[in-house]
């Protein structure tokens, strides 16, 4: 393996330390919107879909446990067969505050990171690591960071594990597999959106064709899973204002956002683009509970246009600050063909 910068993770409270590489250049960790899903590499396969958080443990070097292990459903990771990933960390507002600091799903908000991510992974089966390469991070330095997780993985648990730490501890933190779809609910619209996007524009307009300006997203990444589930990471070039109220569910999509869910599919028809009504298909996002700022909205309809190459989702016609009704689109590149 190649060297490796020493970061830290903290699941329960408890740090233990891990290999990360220094920062690599988002552009290249990015990947192609014109990857062949024929060339990916075998490793990977196995990983493609949605897993949730299981279970959390720390054992000593005897291989005692030295904490009461973690369950519950905490954290959510999406890989995409074509070596893109996702990790989410709903919010915590649920979770009662722990009498001697940070509640577990507090502290596994710095999982890998001190913040959610996404990037790409690869696979080296001979060690039996795997390796996040984190291209945009909620924490900024977290930018181009690698961390390598030891792995052990069935046909629906995986588990990931840091390097022992100085004293021989270890953290091994379990993740089941989501179930697939029934095929009977798996559309072939449903086939042609699996995957990973990667944020290409934002647009605005008018509903009678007059362009505003929008404020453009630094990076971002759209995962869907045939479990399902779907993942959103959206980074803004500044900070984002707070005026102290929560966000409508229509502009949540234009806000620094980060937050898993299930989603499901009403068949296309027409221009989502175009000004005017129109009777259009659309996406319909579940965040889960504790999804992030504004999302604790049971659905967010997105209308949607796809193409082997791109996705274009935006949310219902809505009013803006000038009292304009307005059309925003986001437009996500393929990172692999379909």
């Amino acid at each position: 393996m190649p060297s490796r910068y020493v970061c830290l993770l903290t699941v329960g409270g408890l740090v233990a330390s891990f290999a990360c590489g220094p920062p690599a250049d988002p552009t290249d960790a990015g990947g192609s919107s014109s990857a062949d899903a024929a060339a990916v590499p075998m490793a990977q396969r196995p990983f493609a879909g949605a897993w949730s958080l299981a279970g959390i443990e720390r054992r000593n070097a005897d291989g005692e446990l030295q904490t009461v292990p973690v369950e519950g459903h905490l954290a959510y990771l999406i890989y995409d067969a074509a070596g893109s990933v996702g990790v989410t960390i709903p919010g915590t507002d649920q979770i009662p505050p722990a009498e001697d600091g940070l509640t577990a799903g507090e502290a596994l908000a710095q999982f890998g990171s001190d913040a959610p991510y996404f990037g790409r992974f690869t696979v080296n089966e001979a060690e039996a690591v795997v390796t996040h390469q984190v291209v945009g991070s909620f924490d900024p330095g977290d930018a181009g960071a690698e961390y390598d997780f030891s792995y052990t993985l069935a046909s629906n648990q995986l588990t990931l594990q840091p390097p022992p730490q100085e004293d021989g501890s270890t953290t091994v933190l379990t993740w089941m597999r989501e179930p697939d779809l029934p095929a009977s609910e798996v559309s072939e619209t449903h086939r042609q959106l699996f995957g990973a996007y990667r944020i290409e524009s934002a647009t605005r307009h008018t509903t009678d064709g007059y362009a505003v300006e929008v404020e453009p997203y630094e990076d971002g990444y759209l995962l869907y899973a045939p479990s399902g589930h779907m993942s959103l990471h959206l980074l803004r070039t500044g900070p984002a204002s707070n005026t102290g109220e929560p966000p409508a569910a229509d502009e949540t999509m234009l806000l620094p956002a980060n937050y898993v869910g299930l989603f499901s599919v009403r068949e296309m028809a027409g221009c989502i683009t175009c000004p005017g009504p129109r009777d259009q298909g659309y996406l319909l996002h579940h965040p889960l509970p504790s999804g992030g700022p504004g999302y604790g909205e049971t659905e967010l309809r997105r209308y949607y246009e796809l193409t082997d190459t791109h996705l274009t989702l935006r949310p219902p016609v809505h009013m803006d600050n000038e009292g304009r009704e307005v059309v925003t689109a986001l437009q996500w590149a393929r990172l692999h063909a379909p």
